[in-house]
């Protein structure tokens, strides 16, 4: 089928035989499968730009895995705030500062042995962001105190990926709930 069919006698023979089985697989097999991919770019005009700028399309085609960063997890929410001006802003402003201290915290190692990843997978299931980004935008909500009803862990809805934060009037409370609540959901449920 390759073309390389041979009898082996010596190492340089076999180097020869790899070498042939790796020219099909790269030039024959897969060739007629590159050139439909070809030609879809071309179709929609972008193959001149793929191959002017091929850097642009890396991040689409080639999943390099890098650490996560404190930003990119404040970044990729969403904050759903109150209406600007009412005291649930301000005590959302002042929870959201939190939030941005503590994810650099948790990077930093502060708040071992909580990762950024456990956090991103505690709010949406998944420890990484996908290539094309989560089908819904991520957002930030927030859990305020009604009457009796004080919430003081931090909530998730991973098919939403809505993220629900606990007001504290402090940041060290803030941290210890957070890291604690995440820490602490793998066995929530379990006896």
């Amino acid at each position: 089928m390759m073309g390389a069919l041979r009898y082996i006698s010596s190492l340089e023979e076999r180097d020869s035989l790899v070498q042939s089985a790796a020219e099909y697989f790269v030039n024959g097999r897969t060739n007629l499968a590159l050139r439909q991919f070809e030609e879809g770019f071309k179709t929609l005009d972008l193959i001149d730009e793929f191959r002017n700028h091929p850097e642009i399309f890396e991040d689409v085609f080639i999943n390099a895995v890098r650490p996560l960063e404190a930003k990119d997890l404040s970044t990729l929410f969403e904050v759903d705030f109150s209406p600007l001006g009412s005291n649930k802003r301000q005590l959302e402003n002042k929870t959201v500062c939190f939030w941005r201290d503590w994810l650099i915290d948790v990077k930093e190692g502060d708040c071992n042995p909580l990762t950024l990843e456990m956090v991103l997978e505690f709010a949406s299931g998944a420890s990484s962001v996908p290539p094309l980004g989560f089908p819904h935008q991520p957002k930030i909500e927030f859990l305020h105190t009604f009457g009796q009803e004080i919430r003081i862990f931090p909530e998730a809805n991973t098919c939403l990926i809505v993220l629900r934060l606990p007001m504290h009037n402090t940041y060290e409370s803030f941290r210890t709930y957070m890291t604690e609540g995440i820490l602490q959901s793998p066995t929530f449920g379990t006896m």
